[in-house]
């Protein structure tokens, strides 16, 4: 996959970058992404309102719904192609579904898989692991072709 560009969208650094300790206390905790924007580590993207509106044109508004705001901002990134080599990374079935669903399977990594990337191995739960991930991206593929979750064909 050749080096990974990590970018975030917008509303996840400002909104939802949050982690849950639940093996413990089931507490939520804020993921502090700013200082790694500031160092250069990654960089924060924000969608254009016709990246969005292009999303919301081609997904059925069910689908839509089912994606969380930074989801769907990346999602809309990603498909506007304004930026090269993007890789979405997520643990949300219907957000992987939705990759899919775009014609973007290949520009998808499992959590698992990332860490992998980047020299790190550590158990994970079973929604970020890559099983998860390629089960969900065959559901989004054959939706694509029956047309289930679209507003329109992409064919």
């Amino acid at each position: 996959m050749g080096e990974i560009k990590a970018l975030v969208g917008a509303t996840i650094v400002n909104d939802e970058a949050f982690y849950f300790d639940t093996k413990k206390t089931k507490k939520r905790g804020a993921i502090r992404l700013r200082q790694y924007i500031e160092s250069g580590k990654i960089k924060e993207v924000s969608a254009a309102i016709e990246e969005i509106r292009s999303i919301n044109e081609i997904l059925h508004p069910a689908t839509v719904l089912g994606l969380d705001p930074g989801e769907l901002e990346e999602l809309a990134v990603l498909h506007g192609e304004r930026i090269e080599d993007i890789v979405f990374c997520t643990a949300d079935g219907a957000a992987i579904r939705a990759l899919a669903l775009l014609g973007h399977s290949e520009s998808g990594i499992s959590f698992e898989n990332l860490l992998r990337e980047v020299g790190l191995q550590k158990a994970l739960e079973d929604h970020y692991n890559e099983k998860f991930f390629r089960y969900h991206l065959e559901r989004g593929r054959q939706d694509r072709i029956t047309g289930t979750g679209l507003r329109k064909s992409p064919f």
